[in-house]
């Protein structure tokens, strides 16, 4: 997907109006009773507007889409929400960091198809901007909405939002137990084995490994530390792209062969000192449990 300096302005108001919104709230809820705070929660998005549209009379917000910034606003609402009502489930909504999941969302969808590879989506302040088809277009054009992000390697996505699909399977009446360990993926009851391959070739290896070397010696912050920086995320980005492909084929095909599978209990927490080197294999095993 192309890049849009616009789009700079647009994703960056994710990170500037959270603040703003979070600390309304502490400051009147310090002054209300218990009860004028609940209502308080509930009227945080006319909050957020008000000030929103005052700032967009004297700041540079005036620059960006009204539509994405009020929406970003009321994604920030929702997320309290879910926190205040659900605070064993939902966490504190948190800060955003720069370079990590950048995104923004397209509330008044625009789409139209150029031919079966490339189409367009109308972003707000950037125009029409092309991205990839990869789903069928039928499904495109009947989205709601859609969310543009920019991951860590520096590639744009956008993804749109629809109804899930139904899935069509046959019963078979098989039924399955799964183990994850280390030294072997995936083990079936049935006797079948099925290994993770290499998520990194030989060369591969070496090139990140001689970039981190790169990297430690470089100047902090410099333009060469953010392109070795840059070109370290690119193959961290083909390692996780090539592991979830790989864990989304073989759930795949265990759903449709089996209609009970048993998996192991598994506390997916952080390793204790002296097992930091096991650590990128228990996420693995952790993301094929969530992934079934």
């Amino acid at each position: 997907m192309s890049a849009c300096t616009q789009e700079n302005r647009n994703y960056l108001f994710l990170r500037v109006t959270a603040p703003m919104l979070a600390m309304s709230g502490i400051s009147l809820s310090n002054n209300t009773t218990c009860g004028d705070a609940n209502d308080h929660k509930r009227s945080l998005p006319i909050l957020g507007m008000l000030e929103l549209a005052e700032a967009r009379k004297e700041t540079w917000l005036k620059e960006g889409s009204a539509a994405v910034q009020q929406q970003a606003l009321r994604d920030l609402s929702q997320a309290f929400q879910n926190w205040w009502k659900r605070p064993d489930h939902f966490g504190r909504p948190t800060w955003h960091k720069a370079g990590i999941n950048e995104g923004f969302a397209v509330r008044d969808l625009s789409v139209r198809c150029i031919n079966r590879r490339w189409g367009q989506v109308f972003v707000p302040k950037c125009g029409w901007v092309k991205f990839r088809v990869t789903r069928e277009w039928s499904d495109i054009e009947t989205a709601s909405s859609a969310r543009v992000t920019l991951d860590r390697s520096g590639r744009w996505f956008v993804s749109f939002t629809r109804l899930a699909p139904q899935i069509e399977r046959k019963s078979t009446g098989f039924v399955i137990g799964i183990d994850m360990g280390i030294a072997i993926t995936v083990a079936t009851s049935n006797g079948e084995f099925l290994d993770m391959p290499e998520l990194l070739t030989k060369g591969e290896h070496q090139r990140k490994r001689r970039l981190q070397r790169r990297l430690a010696r470089q100047v902090k912050g410099s333009n060469r530390y953010k392109a070795t920086k840059l070109a370290i995320a690119k193959l961290a980005a083909k390692e996780v792209d090539r592991r979830k492909d790989w864990i989304e084929w073989t759930t795949t095909d265990l759903v449709r062969d089996y209609d009970l599978i048993s998996l192991e209990t598994l506390k997916c927490n952080a390793p204790p000192p002296g097992e930091l080197g096991r650590q990128n294999l228990s996420i693995r095993r952790c993301e094929l449990v969530f992934a079934l």
